[in-house]
């Protein structure tokens, strides 16, 4: 690694350092953390307890609730994730222009805003969707070089594949649909059916049906969600299709940008035929449309016909172009990650509950595969080193700035916390934080409402009012006068 790609690495984790030490516990955390007060034998109790009664998520739940209570360490640990993560992507696409390694993290600092409070800033959601990824790409990594690993490597490889299935369901699909890929690409290569690949893919699968089939899970499913239980199949994907258009393409500004650029560099380098290079040019140019109208106008949504039947064309027809500036097909990263990130949106069809933070692993695959593109036919000039420099900069201060005012209102509201435990007060009047800070930081439901009164050791009878902010820019907090 280069000494000015080692600076810029650390600055990176300082930065993410200080946004995490910026950040104050919220939503499910309050409960998280106190469950982890309790001590390690009850951290893993509670894990246990889960896995038979709510979820099977096993591995995520434990380091939540480790990690929860130490807060100081999730803020190291999470950071150090994010920069690994900028690190594997640069390490793995290797790319001609290395002045590109400067986009990468601008995949976190342009993410829609709501998935940031979602992936990066709330310890529950950044534990199971965000340290899973570094995992999967650490994996990728490693077996995408080479297909012969030495006892350790071997020993390794499988530990990964009993441990990120027990993150999150369709991350466990994920990784069982990568070994797959890499034994066929592999098979295609040497013309033989590699046997640890083949173990590796069962140790995965049988992790996941230990996590999917779990009492726990089981439970959960049949108390939440029953009538989307009780459609067929093909009722669920039709049900799902406006999800994953809004999930993918509708909320993902930067990845929008990506496709827009990459799309166009592929059709002026590999479509000859005028006409069609002219109407795919169209065709991608419209993409934006129906995102600024559906982000500007709720009355128009992505369950709109049109926008349906938009968007699964547009879906084919980037992939046809991926495939079409390929020289490799069975050993093209940008074909490889685009494939994965359409599909982990795509086994979310048969899901019930999406949100922000389900689709964070399509966004960045997909954003990955359109870095690759780029690089290949675009070469970084002083201009364009530029423009990536500031939005560097624009992206850590916009950040900065708005964790800061996260942080002194949350000073804020702790000291009339403090002040109403002490009067005794009946009513204790707290400001509300913006809908894109961390992930249900204002206790608007019962539950959360119940663990925030514990967490901050508030009398149960007593009232929790929250009153509208006032900030500037929904930017700059503003101390209530």
């Amino acid at each position: 690694m280069k000494k000015s790609l080692k600076k810029e690495y650390i600055l990176y984790f300082l930065f993410f350092l200080a946004i995490m030490c910026l950040s104050p516990i919220s939503g499910d955390d309050w409960g998280n953390y106190l469950v982890g007060k309790q001590g390690i034998r009850h951290m893993i109790g509670n894990a246990i307890g889960m896995y038979f009664s709510w979820e099977g998520r096993f591995v995520s739940r434990l380091l939540i609730n480790l990690l929860t209570y130490n807060k100081w360490l999730w803020n190291i640990v999470n950071s150090f994730v994010i920069v690994s993560i900028i690190y594997l992507i640069n390490n793995i696409c290797n790319f001609k222009n290395k002045k590109l390694t400067l986009v990468v993290p601008l995949i976190f600092l342009f993410t829609n805003l709501f998935t940031f409070s979602q992936v990066i800033v709330w310890i529950a959601g950044n534990i199971t969707y965000l340290f899973v990824i570094l995992l999967l790409l650490y994996y990728i990594s490693e077996v995408y070089k080479q297909s012969e690993f030495s006892s350790k490597k071997t020993i390794l490889l499988l530990s990964l594949n009993i441990i990120i299935p027990m993150f999150v369901e369709h991350m466990a699909i994920i990784l069982i649909l990568i070994n797959i890929i890499f034994i066929i690409i592999n098979y295609l290569k040497d013309k033989k059916i590699n046997k640890k690949l083949i173990i590796f893919l069962i140790i995965s699968i049988i992790s996941f049906l230990c996590m999917f089939l779990s009492p726990g899970n089981s439970l959960r499913s049949s108390m939440e969600n029953s009538d989307f239980n009780s459609l067929n199949f093909s009722q669920k994907i039709l049900y799902n299709i406006p999800n994953l258009i809004y999930y993918t393409y509708i909320i993902n500004y930067f990845l929008a940008i990506l496709m827009i650029i990459g799309n166009y560099l592929i059709t002026k380098n590999e479509i000859k035929n005028k006409p069609v290079r002219i109407l795919l040019y169209i065709f991608e140019l419209i993409s934006i449309i129906p995102i600024l109208v559906i982000t500007f106008n709720n009355k128009f949504s992505s369950s709109n016909i049109f926008t349906i039947i938009y968007f699964i064309l547009y879906s084919i027809s980037s992939f046809y172009l991926i495939i079409k500036s390929s020289k490799n097909i069975t050993t093209d990263l940008a074909i490889f990650f685009f494939f994965i990130g359409i599909c982990s949106n795509g086994v979310m069809l048969l899901s019930p509950t999406w949100g922000y933070r389900t689709s964070f692993s399509t966004y960045l695959f997909m954003g990955i595969s359109y870095l690759i593109i780029i690089d290949r036919y675009v070469r970084i000039n002083k201009f364009l080193n530029y423009l990536i420099i500031i939005c560097n900069i624009i992206g850590m201060l916009g950040y900065i700035t708005f964790y800061i005012s996260v942080h002194l209102q949350y000073m804020d509201n702790y000291e009339i916390i403090n002040k109403g435990i002490e009067t005794k007060s009946k009513n204790i009047v707290i400001v509300s934080y913006p809908a894109f800070a961390p992930c249900n930081i204002n206790p608007t439901n019962e539950y959360h409402m119940k663990k925030f009164k514990e967490y901050y050791k508030i009398d149960k009878d007593t009232e929790v009012t929250l009153v509208d902010n006032n900030w500037k820019f929904h930017l700059l907090y503003r101390r209530q006068s």
